[in-house]
């Protein structure tokens, strides 16, 4: 099925409808999609720009966009003093990413929800905001968006771009309309030479290749001494599940009623927070004693025979990698693509991923090669090796000073992306 331009134009308001229907069924799980329905919408009115401080528009939709963004917001809040930055997203978990970087300097970020893609919401959201750029994150395109910025003469670039096969097979789908959006791009950021040549493909001008801005992430000071400290008080090896998916839990669950070992401590950090009482639900069901991270004050409230702690806090993720020995990436054992196994090793813990990477295929592919990453068949299989580590010193101490090594290998994607948008905000 192709889609016009134009019939995509006409088509995104019959839908929104069902957008509203959409909101209130994950509200069932999560009551934060019931809030600011006015900016989703466009019924309500946007952040508008002070006095001669031009906006930088940054569009991140949930989580890893928004904590990527931290080290760019920094390097323009630095390097150019002038401007002002909207932050926007489309999840409530991204909004709530998002009020962290907004602390940065919250006299010059402001925050809201991107509306729908239509173009009444569109028009209104750039008009009252009037950035003088608009950055996308990673695979964030949105065709009418893209059109009613150049119409305005906004230049808007896709920053951090990655594009897996999987998705540019989707994207080809509707070649016109992907085609038309892509080319609106002034600038493109790619990750990897594999992703500029996809991007290249779906027309986009010619993409500079700048790395992940992942790399450039650091962890948080009073995540690291916490995680020192919980580290004392549990004084068990701990082996994390982190950042798990829908069916990968109950494979972890499986797996453990078979693999737990009386001597380890198990982490199990499920990627949404609307799935924590799933989670729990499995943990109870399969007879194994845990406890949750939301109930611990402190690592004395960890009982001696707890088997699993489940993770059901959001914005601990640093701390929970610093606290681990070694990190089962979630998003790799079922098709999801893996998660964002820059984090544990930046902090110096070594990965074990499962067949599905297409979402972080170069880091997977050269975190392997730095040996920080290790790809198994499936969970049992990453168990079994997590425990094989444990057991030996030495290689613990090697895998996890090859994790922090790969980790500083691909710093500096943030100076070359202020590179690129400098040639933009010269323009301004």
């Amino acid at each position: 099925m192709n889609i016009s331009p134009k019939g995509y134009r006409y088509l995104v308001p019959a839908l929104l409808p069902l957008a509203g229907l959409y909101l209130l069924w994950r509200a069932r799980k999560q009551p934060s999609y019931l809030k600011h329905w006015g900016e989703r919408f466009a019924w309500s009115d946007f952040p508008s720009p002070r006095a001669s401080h031009p906006v930088v528009w940054i569009h991140a939709v949930s989580v890893g966009e928004t904590n990527a963004t931290r080290p760019l917001v920094r390097a323009i809040l630095n390097q150019w003093p002038q401007c002002d930055i909207l932050l926007t997203h489309m999840t409530p978990t991204g909004r709530e990413a998002g009020q962290k970087i907004v602390q940065l300097d919250p006299q010059r970020i402001r925050q809201c929800f991107l509306p729908y893609d239509a173009v009444y919401a569109v028009r209104k959201f750039l008009r009252q905001t009037r950035p003088a750029m608009g950055l996308l994150m990673e695979t964030e395109v949105w065709p009418t968006v893209l059109e009613e910025a150049h119409a305005l003469g906004i230049p808007m670039a896709l920053v951090n771009a990655r594009l897996s096969e999987k998705s540019f097979n989707q994207a080809m789908r509707v070649p016109e309309l992907m085609k038309k959006a892509m080319g609106r791009f002034t600038k493109v950021c790619a990750q990897a030479e594999s992703d500029a040549q996809r991007l290249k493909a779906m027309g986009t001008v010619e993409p500079v290749i700048t790395g992940s801005l992942k790399f450039d992430i650091q962890a948080p000071a009073e995540a690291l001494a916490k995680a020192a400290q919980w580290k004392l008080g549990i004084s068990k090896p701990i082996v994390m599940f982190a950042s798990t998916r829908d069916g990968e839990e109950a494979l972890i669950v499986e797996s453990l009623k078979e693999q737990a070992k009386p001597e380890v401590c198990y982490l199990l950090v499920p990627r949404h927070p609307q799935r924590f009482a799933e989670v729990e639900e499995l943990l109870k069901s399969a007879g194994l004693r845990y406890q949750k991270r939301s109930l611990l004050k402190s690592p004395d409230d960890i009982q001696k025979d707890t088997q699993v702690i489940l993770g059901d806090s959001m914005g601990e993720m640093f701390f929970y990698c610093a606290l681990s020995d070694v990190t089962l990436m979630g998003g790799s054992f079922k098709p999801f693509g893996c998660q964002n196994v820059i984090e544990p090793a930046s902090v110096g813990v070594p990965v074990i991923v499962g067949p599905s990477t297409f979402n972080f295929s170069m880091v997977v592919e050269k975190g392997m090669e730095a040996g920080a990453i290790t790809q198994v068949e499936d969970v049992a299989r990453a168990v079994d090796l997590a425990h094989q580590w444990l057991m030996n010193p030495e290689w613990m101490a090697s895998l996890k000073a090859n994790a922090l090594t790969f980790s500083k290998m691909y710093v500096g994607a943030t100076k070359r992306t202020m590179s690129v948008l400098e040639t933009l905000w010269k323009k301004q």
